[in-house]
Formats: structure tokens, sequence, C-alpha cells
């Protein structure tokens, strides 16, 4: 008799063997080891009915009881794609008249990957080639469903598009109604499948998914890291459960909530799927960085593929809470960076007295301005937040001060982009004068070349990310979480020219304060001492 091999179907043991054949002979046996057979037959026959449910797919259902939204970032063969299908195949099945719709990158992707996981989960008797007035199945491993759908006896339908028929026509999916008017089951309408887009499908189709309160389940491998779409999801989470990773030795998420987006985020790690060929990614990865090792084995996005910051991390460097700044603990500076076509950019930060630098808030900010840059093709774009407002000097005046009062803080100095603080009017007088004239005093800022700002920025950004954080080991730099485009913008700068220059300016204004006092930074300035350092041009 042959048998099989099977992960969570164990042979019996020698004792148990022995037991048995004690108790039956050679025909308890040969049962014994027919009964197992069976059962792994039927879950290959039927993995919806007779399969397993592998951990990860448990906290995906019980999101769905609760959230809208479930992101599921996993590992190479961490069963994303299975979660997925078998979620699919059973909200059709349980659901009568469902309309579901589902995405992936391409049409050979969708063909081989995604509609072949769902055919397997639909149980034998579905299987058959059927055409009537309700139902309609037809499926070949070659060219997947006819017609890119099938229709099941309850009136349920599951269409397969992929993001490029999207962008091609996006009217054709307005009007739908997807998931089910009378659910029993977690009602699912979309399912996106490695789904690395813009976001700005599922910011169309949510209004989809609203009309019958339906569900949209996404899965994907993050081999781009902190994508803007990602970053979003990621803003504001709350880790709810950890698991300790083996191969980078360290405790890291696996199940999240987005308190931003008010969904549910479940990690795949690859070693939780026992039919996945865990010990062979293990030895391919075995000399791969540890960031490499987080995206393809944890499903754990760790930086924007194109960042020049790696070491950034919006767990560690954005805070919550402002630590209680007066004159005695740190010193307030204030950089502004001036656009013609645009709003002028400004951040505060504050110097403590071990030289911790903490950026207070930004302007524009993203919360009530909007995107400094929005994400696009194929380059960024600049976004709301750099419509010019109209603001003269006075007005930028005006707006600074006001900031600093709700901040309580009083900025010790000030510092202007030297070239366009420079360039004269047609008074002949400058950025400098015109400020200066309304009390509020600028210093130029360091000329030093940006990839020499790059790398002094970098080292603020250290610490030892395999130890407890402490105050031994923190970053130099924390950013207060208002200031949303200056994290976007760490997250997914590039130095890439055109491409993402619609990123830079926030990136040059922490570059300025890097960079100040010839290259040292800013210092943490004693009151007692700042009756000598101040400078006609300086603070106040």
């Amino acid at each position: 008799m042959i048998v099989t091999p099977h992960p969570l179907i164990p042979l019996p043991t020698e004792d148990d063997l022995k037991l048995m054949h004690e108790q039956k002979g050679d025909k308890g046996v040969h049962e014994l080891l027919e009964a197992r057979e069976s059962r792994i037959k039927q879950a290959n026959e039927d993995p919806l009915n007779h399969g397993f449910q592998l951990e990860g797919w448990k906290h995906v259902d019980k999101f769905l009881e609760t959230v809208d939204t479930v992101f599921v970032s996993g590992g190479n063969r961490s069963s994303k794609t299975e979660c997925g299908a078998r979620s699919v195949v059973k909200a059709a099945l349980e659901n009568p008249n469902s309309e579901i719709v589902c995405f992936a990158q391409d049409s050979d992707a969708s063909i081989r990957v995604q509609q072949r996981a769902v055919y397997r989960y639909l149980p034998p008797e579905f299987k058959q080639k059927s055409k009537s007035q309700v139902e309609y199945l037809n499926y070949t491993v070659k060219n997947g469903f006819t017609g890119a759908s099938f229709i099941l006896p309850n009136g349920s339908t599951v269409y397969f598009h992929t993001y490029s028929q999207f962008q091609a026509n996006r009217s054709k999916f307005e009007g739908l109604e997807i998931g089910s008017k009378t659910p029993k089951w977690h009602n699912i309408g979309l399912w996106l499948d490695e789904y690395l887009e813009d976001g700005d499908l599922v910011a169309t189709m949510r209004f989809r998914l609203a009309t019958r309160n339906s569900k949209m389940l996404m899965t994907f491998t993050p081999i781009d890291g902190h994508t803007p779409f990602v970053a979003e999801f990621l803003k504001d989470v709350e880790t709810l459960e950890e698991r300790y990773a083996e191969m980078v030795d360290e405790v890291v998420p696996f199940v999240q909530y987005s308190h931003h987006k008010d969904a549910g985020i479940v990690f795949f790690h690859s070693e939780l799927n026992p039919f996945g060929g865990y010990e062979r990614i293990k030895k391919e990865l075995k000399n791969s960085s540890k960031e490499e090792i987080l995206t393809r084995a944890y499903g754990i996005p760790v930086r924007s593929m194109n960042t020049l910051f790696p070491d950034f991390n919006t767990g560690v460097h954005v805070i919550k809470d402002l630590p209680a700044i007066t004159k005695h603990t740190h010193t307030v500076y204030q950089v502004v960076d001036p656009a013609g076509a645009r709003n002028y950019v400004a951040l505060w930060a504050a110097v403590d007295k071990l030289g911790n630098v903490t950026v207070l808030r930004e302007w524009p900010d993203r919360d009530s301005y909007g995107e400094w840059a929005i994400f696009g093709e194929p380059k960024w774009r600049f976004g709301p937040a750099s419509k010019k407002l109209g603001y003269d000097v006075q007005a930028y005046v005006d707006e600074f001060k006001l900031i600093e009062e709700d901040l309580g803080v009083e900025v010790f100095e000030r510092i202007g982009d030297s070239r366009f603080f420079a360039r004269e009017n047609e008074d002949n007088s400058d950025l400098f004068e015109s400020f200066a004239d309304k009390g509020m005093f600028f210093v130029p800022s360091n000329g030093a070349d940006i990839d020499t700002g790059i790398t002094a920025l970098d080292g603020w950004m250290k610490y030892n990310p395999r130890a407890e954080l402490d105050e031994a080991n923190r970053p130099i730099l924390q950013i207060h979480e208002s200031c949303g485009n200056l994290i976007h913008s760490l997250i997914n700068w590039g130095h890439r020219g055109k491409a993402d220059e619609a990123l830079k300016d926030f990136i040059d204004l922490l570059r300025y304060l890097r960079m100040h006092n010839d290259g040292y930074g800013p210092d943490f300035v004693a009151q007692n001492q700042m009756h000598t350092t101040r400078r006609g041009t300086g603070g106040y």
C-alpha cells in the first residue's frame, strides 16, 4: 500500500501500528492506513469542506466579523492566495446572489494563480461544466474561467479583472453593487491579490462596497516595502499579537489593527504554512539582508524600494506625544523653504540638553491641507497642500506665530533656504529683509551639497533594532505624528530627480536643520547663554 506523506496528517507511530495489529491483525493495520489516505484524498479534492484552516486564516475570519477591510501582508509561499480563494468561494456559496470581484496584476497572473486557486476551492459537484438560465461555469487550466467569470446555482457571480483594465477604463466599474444583499457569512465583495498600486482602485471600489455593506480582502507580498498605499495602512496601528521570527531572532508583528483605516492587518509568516516549503525558503534567504528576510519570510514591509533612509521606522521615529518643552529643557528652531509657484514649507524642531531632536510641527500640515505630494506614474506630482494660498510675507508671519502660540514655544533661531531667501525682489530687497521688517529674523541655511546632508541625516536615524529601545538606545531624531507630509517624504523620497521632486521640499527642510551650525546640527542653548549668543539677524 502506498503511504502519502502529509504535514498535518502524521503517519501512525510504530506503537499505534503494533497495537492495531494485536487487536485486528493485518486487516486492521490496512484499514488504519487506508482511512488516513482517504482523509488526505478528501482534503485534496475538496479543500473548502475537508481541507485545513491555517493559523493566519483564523485571524482573517475573526477580523471579517468586525471590520470592512482585511489587509494580508505575507511572505513567499505563506498561503495568502489560498486564503483569498477559499474566502471568495465560501462567500459566493454561503451568500446568495453575491457579486464578487477579484483583481490580479495581469491576465497571466489572473489565470495562472488567482483563477486556478478559486477553482481548486470549488466543491467537486461544482467543477463540472454547466450552463443554464442561472448557472454558468466552464474552466480550463490554460484559459481559466470562460468569460473571466462564473455563476453558481444560488445566483452568485464571481468576476476576474486586472489592475490594467481598471486603469484603462474606470467607467467600467461604476455602478457595480458588490457583495450580497442577504449575507449569511462574511459579506466579501472584493479581493485584491498582489495589490501594489497607488490606492486609486481601492478608493473607487470602496463606494461600490458601501451599497451592500460588503467587505474587502487584500493579499500581497510587500516587495516594494512602504509604498504610499502601504504606509497609509500602517499609520496609527496597534499590534494585537506578535510572534518570534527565528530567521531574524526577534519578535515581529503578527496581528495588527489600523485605527487610521479601521482595518485588520495579518502578517502571514512563511513558516506557518506547512505546505509552502519553508525549509527551502529559509535556505534561499540564509545570506540575505534582514530587510529582505522580513519581507520575503514574514510579509513585513520594512522600507520603500527607493528610499534613501533605510533606518527610518515609523514605529521608532514617529511619536504620538510631544515632550514637555520649556526654555530650560529645549531650544526651538524653525526652518523655512520658500517657493515661487507653491506654498512655503516650514518645520519647527526642539533640541534637548542631550542633543536629541524632536520635530514638533510642519506647515502646511497633512491633516489640515492634504498631501504635499501624490504618487503617480511616471512621477510624483504636487498635491493640494502645495497649491498657493496667496500669502504675502505678513500672512506667513501671522501663520507662523499662531502655530508657535499653539505649541507654546518661543523660537530661538530661524533658518531660511540661503538661495531663495537671498533672491532680490523688485525693490532690491530679499526675504531676509522682508521678514526682518515684520519682526521675524532668519539666518541662511548651510550650503552643503545634498549628498552630504543625506549622509548626515542618516546618522540622526541610527539605533540598534536588535536591542530594546530606551534612553541609551534611541535615534537622535523623532518626529511628531502630525508631520504627515514630512513622514511621507522620508518614507518615499529616493533622490531620483524629476521622478520624486515633489517629495523633496520637506526633505530639504530637515536637511537644512541637520546641517545648521556649520554641519554640527542645532545646539541646545541654555538661558544664561542666550544674551551672549544672539545676533541681530538671528532669533529673538
